[in-house]
């Protein structure tokens, strides 16, 4: 479920996506958003485009993953196949 959808001073455009259990995940510089607080969404499903707002250098995703409160390596939350290149 998006529990936030909008823009934030540093992040830019960001989305804060809760999946239960205490797992959060953000995504943040986007150029754009798709969706709504409130909005249930599933993998695959568009959140917005990849942009350059708030403090960057240049356009990238900033993707970020918490769980219980503190931020962790969103990479272990991965499968192999999802870590590759």
């Amino acid at each position: 479920r998006v529990v936030f959808a909008g823009p934030l001073p540093v992040r830019g455009n960001a989305v804060y996506i809760d999946h239960g259990l205490g797992v959060f995940t953000g995504y943040d510089h986007l150029s754009r958003i798709t969706v709504q607080p409130g909005q249930e969404v599933r993998a695959g499903d568009p959140i917005g485009a990849v942009g350059a707002t708030g403090l960057v250098t240049g356009p990238h995703l900033h993707w970020e993953v918490a769980v219980g409160g503190y931020f962790v390596n969103g990479l272990l939350w991965l499968s192999p196949e999802e870590r590759s290149p």
